[in-house]
């Protein structure tokens, strides 16, 4: 059993559910039986819920993993801006001068970086997270649907290679986040938001995860352990 499996099986007993803790759990988080069982059992140690999980038990992500022995939730604190500065809602609509707002964060072709996507309880993206705007004509716009959830952000590494160079610009349908059809999309499968081509499996509860390059592996995991942020519709890179 991971260090994952036998702190979630010591907080449902904590809690009071060391019979039923594992049904319990799934329905309190909206995920299968199997799925919790299958991380009790250490079968899968970085699950997609893994923060919905973590609240269900009271603790934290951190505590879960192993990244901290102190299961102790912490309230966040809150410190007004000073008046000089605007809060996040104004510099973010101020800023919303273009078509498609350009993510600070970036996207790895290979081990990705550790930054993940954050929003608030309204799905609106911090503005610290955005580092200016794409703007296009309007014949361009008419090919792209689902303009108001597409994002762009920039990529690094090779292993999209040929069809995604290190420096490229990928913008990503947020609204799409079921992996059908095959394509590639912005995810993450256990080491951070990474950019990679996904295949669900048929008949089975997994897919594949896909590098174009043939130097790099390809993964089989649990569908319930890759997170999809959504579908990678255009991209743009400098030829010079």
């Amino acid at each position: 059993m991971s260090k994952l499996g036998k702190r979630v099986a010591a907080r449902l007993k904590d809690l009071g559910h060391e019979k039923d803790g594992q049904t319990w759990l799934a329905k309190k988080i909206g995920m299968r039986q199997q799925g919790i069982q299958a991380i009790i059992a250490g079968r899968s140690e970085r699950p997609r819920k893994l923060l919905e999980i973590a609240r269900a038990l009271q603790t934290t992500p951190e505590y879960l993993v192993g990244d901290t022995d102190d299961p102790e939730q912490r309230e966040l604190t809150y410190a007004p801006l000073p008046e000089s500065e605007p809060d996040w809602h104004q510099r973010h609509h101020q800023a919303e001068a273009g078509d498609v707002a350009n993510l600070s964060i970036r996207g790895g072709l290979g081990l990705g970086s550790v930054d993940g996507v954050k929003a608030d309880d309204n799905g609106e993206l911090y503005a610290d997270q955005i580092a200016g705007y794409w703007s296009f004509p309007d014949t361009v716009k008419a090919g792209l649907r689902n303009l108001k959830n597409i994002y762009a952000l920039p990529v690094i590494g090779d292993s999209m290679e040929p069809a995604l160079k290190s420096g490229s610009f990928v913008f990503v349908d947020m609204s799409h986040t079921v992996p059908q059809p095959e394509d590639i999309y912005a995810c993450d499968y256990g080491d951070g938001l990474s950019i990679k081509r996904l295949q669900l499996i048929p008949r089975s509860k997994k897919i594949r995860v896909i590098s174009d390059n043939e130097r790099y592996q390809t993964h089989e995991l649990l569908r319930d352990d890759v997170r999809v942020y959504g579908r990678v519709v255009a991209w743009f890179q400098w030829r010079g």
